[in-house]
């Protein structure tokens, strides 16, 4: 992960909390139209380039805030070409290789809830910094007993939360994207069937 990546000391984990991310996100996409259409007054053959790009940018800062479910929806909608415009691809692609990770006192916070102890406590080296950050979980180096690990930790409420999400993504995939109820549940049964169960996993 790059020294600058700005890291995340907080995440969204209630249905309440990452509900007001998405009708805040709502808002913002609706003050993108307005003003596309208040300059569309003053040049009536202006494009929806700069509408989709502002719209874009908005709605995947929100989801790479709330991460797990909703952001992974993005992950898959980046793959597939044939359906986002190219605005939405660029910045959902961001998704794959450029997650903003969780902080070092949030990871500690979340081992220490779970486990009742510090990963310093649990594991003989434990680096703070995520070496990678994805949709639902972020991975770190460790090493226990002369064993080399990665632990890769998935963000809270990730598992908790995919219902509610998927129902909250609706109106942007449809409205904005295009998307049918078939498209859509085609990446929501995708989804169930990759979210993590635990929330460590160990590789040696």
């Amino acid at each position: 992960m790059p020294k600058s990546m700005k890291e995340q000391d907080s995440i969204p984990t209630s249905k309440t909390q990452r509900s007001a991310k998405f009708v805040k996100t709502g808002f913002k996409v609706g003050g993108n139209y307005i003003k596309h259409y208040s300059k569309k007054l003053f040049n009536p053959a202006l494009n929806k380039d700069e509408l989709n790009l502002d719209n874009a940018t908005d709605i995947y800062n929100s989801l790479s805030e709330l991460k797990g479910s909703a952001l992974k929806v993005a992950q898959m909608l980046s793959m597939d070409k044939n359906i986002l415009p190219k605005a939405y691809l660029d910045q959902f692609s961001l998704s794959l290789y450029n997650a903003p990770p969780l902080s070092g006192p949030l990871i500690v916070k979340t081992f220490t809830r779970y486990f009742g102890k510090t990963p310093f406590q649990i594991f003989d080296e434990f680096n703070i910094r995520s070496t990678n950050a994805a949709s639902i979980g972020q991975v770190h180096q460790a090493s226990l007993k002369g064993k080399k690990l990665a632990i890769k930790i998935q963000y809270p409420g990730v598992g908790d939360s995919i219902s509610s999400d998927l129902k909250m993504v609706k109106p942007f995939a449809f409205r904005l994207l295009g998307m049918s109820q078939k498209e859509l549940e085609v990446y929501s049964q995708r989804l169930k069937s990759v979210c993590l169960k635990r929330l460590i996993m160990i590789w040696r």
